[in-house]
């Protein structure tokens, strides 16, 4: 699959047009000929490295470009694979490959190769500290060492030989100096003895262009990859958390099992409890798995297609986002649902369920606010572990602002301004707001469980009478009342969260746009010149 999808992306030049060939046919023959059919369904991740090496190579190869690049394809092969996968190259370059009888230049870097595989070269270059140290034809390597007083030893390997000959050795300080004034000399030489540059003869036209994809088309490969590509692998995930998301929902049902039965008169505070649960526990595993292991796994792949031109930055993070949107909303509803019903708390209104529908809706918008601003946790920062630490402490820090664990007069007078930026406070009072509101209370209300008290005085018995439950008393213990001022309100708790939504998207997306999560010591990898 990976192959039709690199032949979605970048459709070959037109220069076999005249074999009638079609796509899936000359996937079939260059995986034939590579050696994949026996791995043709299986996973990219479960082949050996020498295996995806070839389907590397298998989909470069697919374009039918007249000159083709490839940095180390035979890095961590076995010698036999190495062999096979450099004369397959020979051959494809000579038009004896693929059906083909046109030539084309195939440009390969490689580390020192047997001397088998360096006979098969037909022209070397041999870089050292960014500078020349020869270039040309395979059967003039030799000769021209020799004339530079650097000739080969016998029974020794010519790659092995003058790769360590332009090496620059840094075990010691006389062995560095030794070697840059060794290799500072050879590129002289070879500055002056190389031979001017032929009469490139008269102008003819340039190779057929890969033809690039766009943007739409690019967004529907992608979206294809999601839902047809990585079967059953992407089903197998969501399934997966689907499971989580049930269990962990029927175990926070089962804690807070009917609420208004077990706390009738408001005193055990087990409905802020479970909104507690349900908002800042519970939801961290799914958190994680739709977040950090995803763009953990996925993020190699992505950045390596990029690189190849395959789509862009930006087509990508606004397409994965659209795809996961709706599996995500999904997964949520599994997880509020079940654990919602089972507490019994959805009775606000004696003629209509209106309540449920408004907290399942403002619970996936608070959840959904939640993965965007681990997601743009995840891509703001290099690694991965660390962006799940931070985005743990953050949103602790915000949890805590919302007034459940800590009182908001508790609150240090200098941590007063988080809750402006924590959803928790946001949607605490709104959710409890309605939820204690009289009519929402009478609506849920059963037979009163409490004992009686009785009292004797003189000769009669008095039998004092269940207290009503007060809703407004245990908002305003905890400072949720809108008159006390303690909450910061936006006019619109469902609008709040909208607008945190939207402000995470966008900070994750301009996050991987500028590739903020790659780590510098990647980046000065890239640039590495003191090896040949």
């Amino acid at each position: 699959m990976k192959t039709v999808f690199h032949y979605d992306l970048r459709k070959p030049t037109d220069k076999l047009g005249y074999l009638k060939i079609d796509a899936s046919d000359r996937i079939n023959l260059l995986i034939e000929e590579l050696g994949l059919e026996q791995v043709r369904n299986t996973k990219v991740s479960s082949m050996t490295i020498s295996e995806r090496r070839r389907l590397n190579v298998a989909c470069h190869l697919l374009q039918d470009t007249d000159i083709v690049v490839l940095d180390q394809p035979t890095r961590g092969m076995d010698i036999f694979d190495t062999f096979f996968l450099i004369e397959y190259l020979r051959q494809w370059a000579n038009g004896g490959a693929g059906g083909s009888s046109l030539g084309r230049i195939v440009i390969l870097t490689l580390h020192p190769p047997t001397y088998e595989i360096f006979m098969m070269l037909s022209r070397i270059l041999l870089l050292s500290a960014g500078r020349v140290m020869f270039s040309g034809r395979r059967r003039d390597m030799l000769p021209y060492f020799a004339l530079v007083d650097y000739p080969c030893p016998n029974f020794k390997n010519p790659s092995d030989y003058y790769l360590d000959l332009v090496t620059l050795d840094d075990l010691s300080a006389e062995a560095m100096l030794e070697s840059s004034q060794r290799i500072e000399q050879l590129g002289e030489v070879f500055r002056q003895k190389q031979p001017p540059l032929s009469d490139p003869g008269p102008p003819s036209a340039l190779p057929m262009p890969v033809r690039r994809s766009n943007c739409l088309v690019q967004s529907l490969a992608l979206f294809t990859k999601a839902m047809v590509y990585t079967q059953p692998g992407t089903f197998i995930k969501w399934l997966t958390l689907v499971m989580m998301s049930a269990s962990l929902s029927l175990i926070l049902g089962a804690i807070f099992w009917d609420v208004p039965n077990t706390d009738p008169q408001l005193i055990l505070n087990d409905r802020l409890g479970y909104h507690y649960a349900v908002m800042c526990v519970a939801p961290w595993p799914l958190l994680l798995y739709l977040t950090l292991s995803e763009v953990k796994n996925n993020r190699k792949t992505v950045e390596r297609d990029i690189r190849d031109g395959l789509y862009g930055r930006l087509t990508y993070i606004l397409t994965k986002t659209a795809i996961n949107l709706f599996p995500s909303l999904f997964i949520w509803l599994i997880y509020v649902i079940p654990s919602y019903s089972m507490c019994g708390l959805y009775m606000q209104h004696l003629n209509n369920y209106d309540g449920f529908y408004v907290y399942i809706g403002v619970m996936l918008m608070l959840l959904s606010c939640l993965q965007a601003a681990q997601l743009a946790l995840v891509y703001l920062l290099p690694f991965s572990n660390t962006a799940s630490t931070l985005a743990s402490l953050i949103s602790t820090v915000l949890f805590l602002a919302g007034g459940y664990v800590l009182h908001y007069r508790d609150m240090p007078f200098y941590v007063g301004w988080l809750r402006r930026l924590s959803p928790m406070s946001w949607l605490m009072p709104y959710v409890l707001n309605r939820e204690l509101s009289a009519e929402a209370i009478e609506s849920s209300a059963v037979a009163p469980l409490c004992r009686n008290k009785q009292v004797q005085h003189q000769d009669i018995i008095v039998q004092l009478p269940c207290p009503s439950p007060n809703g407004t008393q245990v908002l305003f213990n905890y400072g949720y009342l809108p008159s006390q001022n303690q909450v910061f309100d936006y006019g619109s708790a469902p609008l709040a969260l909208l607008v945190f939504y939207l402000i995470c998207i966008v900070i994750a997306c301009l996050g991987f746009l500028c590739n903020c999560g790659r780590s510098r010591q990647k980046r000065a990898n890239y640039g590495d010149s003191n090896k040949p």
